[in-house]
């Protein structure tokens, strides 16, 4: 991608931003919210168009008409929220649309075959006939990444794919990635998690304010380094760390359960207190926040 332009009205998202991925790499894209990596990689996906630059695969120049064009091209992505049918198997969800069969009727042995052959090429034991549904988060992203290939994604842009993982799911899925970097797939890697760059990444790109700051190595460079090229200035705490003492009690929780989400929470919350509640995705935060606020019966 060269000199790629996007505006808005009233706002320039992109402005001249360059990117390149050679085969085989696994280049991060860093930068803060507003910084216009989601941009970049819509136009790169087919579904946003661009005012000018060029795009180029494979040393031609294309003009990408939309995402089915992209996926054509080999651009597949993969999002933060997984774009899969929970009701269908895993070997129905990678081969949606294009099922195996003869005379217009599923064959769904040889859809099974199929789907159990790429993701054992991707190192992970998932049982193709199995409702994704009942799959924890991790495989169902390789699910996701077996669909990419069985279109022959050649480009695989990951949206912030390690947001809802575990550590022990996180290292299976970078074992994943190095599978793929050794078959020469290309790999666009969006997070903000900075410790993970030098440990998955071959480059990193740093944006800022609709532009292409650098491209660095991502081995050696420093993360207070990468922090200062995100934000244009030295970032410390933001938040004065003062000891104080909480006050009376304002809320008190007990014992609340709201269907299969929350289940038996229990909590207080007292004046001049700031109370986290942590989880990964579908662990009932968002229940349990709705059910206080009165959004969600309890």
């Amino acid at each position: 991608m060269q000199k790629v332009r996007k505006s808005f009205p009233g706002v320039v998202a992109l402005d001249d931003v360059d990117l390149e991925v050679a085969p085989g790499e696994v280049h991060v894209l860093l930068g803060e919210n507003g910084a216009g990596k989601s941009t970049l990689m819509k136009i790169l996906s087919g579904s946003l168009g661009r005012d000018s630059g060029e795009i180029r695969v494979d040393g031609q120049a294309v003009e990408i008409q939309g995402p089915r064009h992209a996926q054509q091209l080999g651009i597949r992505t993969i999002y933060q929220e997984l774009n899969l049918v929970p009701p269908l198997s895993a070997a129905a969800n990678i081969f949606l649309g294009k099922e195996p069969g003869r005379w217009g009727v599923l064959d769904r042995r040889a859809a099974e075959k199929a789907a159990a052959r790429l993701l054992a090429d991707l190192g992970v034991s998932v049982d193709p006939a199995r409702p994704v549904r009942e799959l924890g988060i991790a495989h169902q992203q390789m699910v996701e990444v077996a669909k990419a290939l069985s279109e022959e994604g050649r480009i695989l842009i990951m949206d912030e794919p390690t947001s809802a993982l575990t550590a022990a799911e996180i290292d299976q899925l970078f074992a994943t990635i190095e599978r793929l970097r050794a078959r020469g797939t290309s790999i666009i890697y969006i997070s903000h998690r900075l410790e993970e760059v030098a440990r998955i990444g071959d480059r990193v790109t740093v944006m800022r304010d609709g532009r292409r700051v650098t491209t660095l190595p991502a081995r050696g460079t420093p993360i207070p380094e990468l922090v200062r090229l995100m934000a244009d200035r030295e970032v410390g705490e933001h938040f004065p760390r003062r000891r104080r003492a909480p006050g009376d009690e304002l809320l008190r929780v007990e014992h609340l359960t709201r269907g299969t989400h929350v289940r038996d929470v229990s909590f207080t919350l007292r004046r001049r207190e700031i109370l986290g509640v942590t989880g990964l995705l579908g662990a009932g935060r968002t229940e349990l926040a709705r059910t206080l606020v009165g959004a969600e019966p309890a």
